[in-house]
């Protein structure tokens, strides 16, 4: 339950249940369905739940993948808000916003142009389901870094999906966002985050896995609340599972637009991963001007 002040819906209120969307019930999400050995292996060998440590993206997805289902092909757009009111600095939310694309309606009907007709197969096998965007707030609540305080949902049109920016390139274009040209510099490697939840899927590097990896790797300023924008665009992610080509392949591009730094203004990060081999991330930091 979010708070009102003074009979009026407050700004994360508002952001959840803007026009379109529908909540969702927070105890039926965080349910049976989603706590499950397959996605959390080590569900009963602690009394903290088995993601209390997750950062709150991170979480986020894999509540909105575990209610939506797996798909082989899709893009996610995440736009996440670590939220401090200036009159309560102490007072940590987290706004995540996540729209996943279905992208296997357009692999497959490019892999229908390069192949002999009738060759191509059924749209089952290349995942059948809506576009959907999902609202989360979340706090530190009960044992955990990111509480669920709230959620809602909403199916957009493929005219919805083809509006929408990914950092660069449309959200339902096969081609994926590359980031600005600079001199990208290879991120070094990091320890692995602790395997919590299964970082793998029958199609591939599980996408919250990657985004795991991303979070880490913008450090301490991922972390430090500000007051809440409306229009989001300071932490976004954007993750594409196998959104082309014939091996399965995972790119992300992250977008940190409020470095707490005099001279950098932002800074990007770029990570690819093919097949079983391992990803390689590198990372881009523009001037301040």
């Amino acid at each position: 339950m979010l708070a009102c002040a003074a009979g009026h819906a407050d700004p994360l209120q508002r952001f959840v249940e803007a026009a379109g969307f529908r909540a969702v019930d927070v105890q039926t999400l965080e349910g049976d369905r989603y706590y499950t050995k397959a996605r959390f292996p080590k569900l009963d060998a602690s009394a903290f739940r088995a993601d209390a440590d997750l950062a709150a993206p991170v979480r986020a997805l894999l509540l909105m993948d575990s209610h939506e289902g797996a798909i082989p092909h899709a893009r996610y757009l995440v736009d996440w808000q670590p939220v401090t009111p200036a009159a309560q600095p102490d007072d940590l939310r987290h706004v995540v916003d996540i729209v996943r694309i279905n992208l296997g309606a357009a692999v497959r009907a490019d892999a229908a142009a390069a192949a002999p007709p009738g060759r191509v197969a059924p749209a089952q096998a290349f995942g059948v389901g809506p576009h959907v965007r999902w609202r989360f707030v979340m706090s530190p609540l009960r044992g955990m870094n990111a509480g669920l305080d709230a959620a809602s949902r909403r199916v957009l049109s493929d005219a919805e999906a083809a509006r929408l920016d990914c950092l660069g390139q449309p959200c339902n274009a096969l081609n994926s966002a590359e980031g600005p040209a600079g001199r990208w510099r290879a991120q070094q490697s990091q320890s692995a985050p602790a395997a919590s939840f299964t970082r793998t899927t029958p199609h591939g590097p599980a996408a919250a896995g990657i985004l795991e990896q991303l979070v880490d790797a913008l450090g301490e300023d991922a972390q430090r609340g500000v007051p809440f924008a409306a229009q989001g665009q300071r932490l976004v992610f954007v993750i594409s599972s196998n959104a082309g080509g014939q091996e399965q392949q995972v790119t992300a591009v992250a977008r940190n637009a409020l470095v707490f730094d005099h001279a950098v203004g932002r800074q990007w990060l770029r990570y690819q991963q093919v097949a079983d081999q391992a990803g390689r991330m590198s990372t881009l930091q523009e001037p301040r001007r």
